[in-house]
């Protein structure tokens, strides 16, 4: 299982630095200079094809530019997305709306809205009966934030299929009733649905995420506070091999 992600490390002139990892062993595996297709292209290759071979998996965002090179380079790997970028975009476009129409109320209930936040995008679920109630006052302001809270938890539902077919028929749901919803604000959400949907679904038949390199990211940002920042990349490259070495 191979991991590719990015992070802001402005070494070497360079705004972002790529991270390879191996989710499934739980290491880094190397640090590029750049993020750019040809760098990372030209890297990979440079392993001998029989290597190449041995990546069943692939785990990345949604980047196109990664997306391309993995397809070209492991042509034969699956090629799943991390969950959390997929509902991120969900928790945007809901977000997106309580803004849209919290612009239009008093000060007071602004406030409110703001400091309520939270409560539109927890599961419901996992609310109380007090929590509930606070969630129905906000959503009694608006139609529009009624039926984007509801297509949250239609896609909350998504995302916690058990298996692929599952996932299908959820998903196709949550496309009709967004259809139906007709709300600006969810529209880059159907769009990435149509652009990423296999990939997506891969996520219900191989258990791999990009939590392990996510995690490797934030220290990297704590190392790089310590030291006020690298400018030599290959300083920084073998301080974090060396931070992460067992």
């Amino acid at each position: 299982v191979l991991s590719i992600d990015e992070f802001q490390g402005n070494a070497d002139n360079e705004k972002f630095q790529c991270i390879l990892t191996d989710p499934l062993h739980r290491r880094i595996l190397d640090i590029l200079p750049g993020r750019q297709d040809y760098r990372i292209s030209s890297y990979l290759r440079s392993f001998p094809p029989e290597e190449r071979e041995k990546v069943k998996y692939i785990v990345m965002d949604m980047n196109r530019a990664y997306l391309a090179t993995m397809k070209d380079v492991f042509p034969k790997a699956n090629i799943v997305i991390d969950r959390f970028h997929v509902v991120r975009q969900c928790v945007w476009a809901i977000e997106n709306v309580r803004k849209r129409i919290q612009k239009n109320l008093p000060k007071e209930q602004r406030r409110y809205f703001k400091r309520s936040r939270k409560l539109l995008l927890a599961h419901m679920q996992k609310l109380n009966d007090e929590s509930k109630e606070a969630l129905n006052v906000m959503l009694a302001f608006s139609d529009d934030l009624t039926k984007a809270y509801l297509l949250k938890e239609l896609f909350y539902k998504f995302i916690a299929a058990s298996d692929r077919h599952q996932a299908v028929k959820r998903l196709l749901e949550f496309r009709l009733q967004a259809h139906i919803a007709n709300l600006k604000e969810f529209e880059p959400v159907m769009t990435m649905l149509s652009n990423w949907e296999p990939y997506i679904l891969n996520t219900f038949d191989f258990p791999f995420s990009n939590g392990f390199t996510e995690g490797c990211n934030n220290k990297i940002k704590v190392l790089k506070r310590i030291a006020f920042g690298y400018r030599n990349f290959e300083h920084f490259r073998k301080r974090i091999i060396l931070s992460f070495l067992h």
